[in-house]
């Protein structure tokens, strides 16, 4: 019978022929280089056949899909709200809002029945404070310049914004006794000077979230969706794209083995 093994001469694997049932220690010759050598005979192994079942397939998750969704959902939300803004800003602006202040002393007690005008053009007395030192005024949108006057104080000339919406706050003026006038400008105002840069900055933000949302449906670049995501989070989008971004950060982040490997 045959069996390959090994020549410890010339180091090369061959097949070799011993007796028909030998066991143990057999000696033969190498056919190769010739040389005689010694083999040992075991008992051949019968190979065990393992049944090879198919493989099952795995039914993929759609969590990176859905989170996918929410991101260019984002995306879709933040350039709805930033460019409306910016290519609508007179129609935003338009019509009449309400603008509502307090006008109170270095005490801060209430500056009573103190007149209160429009001072962009010309100056028109449009009302004047409560007994609280409260005063409501409605006028067109956008920034304004008002005065502010009362006897034995000094006036206050102030810049403020008005919005088409119900004031959320009202701001406080500080009137100090004395003559002259005095200049300042309050946070609304701020706000109006600073809008076009901040939907700008919205729009500039959205992009990221569309990018990330590809990649999801691609299940590509995990560290990019992650990161696009997080952009997503700051790119407001109506409030909701916020909500929409953070959902979709968790979901990547809980399913990230997912994405492929590259």
């Amino acid at each position: 019978m045959e069996g390959k093994t090994k020549c410890p001469y010339c180091k090369q694997n061959v097949v070799v022929e011993v007796p028909d049932g030998s066991r143990g220690i057999q000696r033969t010759k190498c056919p190769n280089c010739g040389m005689n050598i010694k083999v040992e005979v075991t008992e051949r192994e019968e190979t065990v056949e393992t049944p090879i079942h198919p493989l099952l397939k795995q039914k993929p998750s759609k969590a990176l899909n859905i989170a996918g969704f929410l991101l260019i959902i984002t995306s879709i939300l933040g350039i709805i709200m930033g460019s409306s803004f910016l290519l609508f800003e007179n129609v935003a602006m338009g019509g009449e809002g309400i603008y509502e202040g307090r006008v109170i002393d270095v005490k801060n007690n209430p500056v009573k029945n103190a007149s209160i005008y429009v001072a962009d053009n010309e100056i028109i007395k449009i009302g004047k404070t409560d007994n609280r030192g409260y005063f409501s005024i409605n006028i067109t949108t956008g920034k304004h310049k008002i005065l502010i006057e009362k006897e034995g104080y000094i006036s206050k000339k102030a810049t403020i914004g008005v919005f088409p919406f119900k004031p959320i706050l009202k701001e406080k003026f500080l009137m100090e006794r004395g003559e002259g006038i005095k200049e300042e400008k309050k946070l609304t105002a701020i706000i109006f000077d600073t809008m076009p840069m901040m939907f700008s900055l919205v729009l500039i933000l959205s992009i990221p979230p569309l990018i990330g949302g590809i990649f999801c449906f691609m299940k590509r670049y995990d560290i990019v969706v992650i990161i696009c995501a997080v952009f997503g989070i700051f790119s407001i989008g109506f409030f909701i794209g916020t909500i929409l971004s953070i959902v979709a950060l968790f979901i990547v982040i809980i399913h990230r083995e997912e994405f492929a490997t590259i």
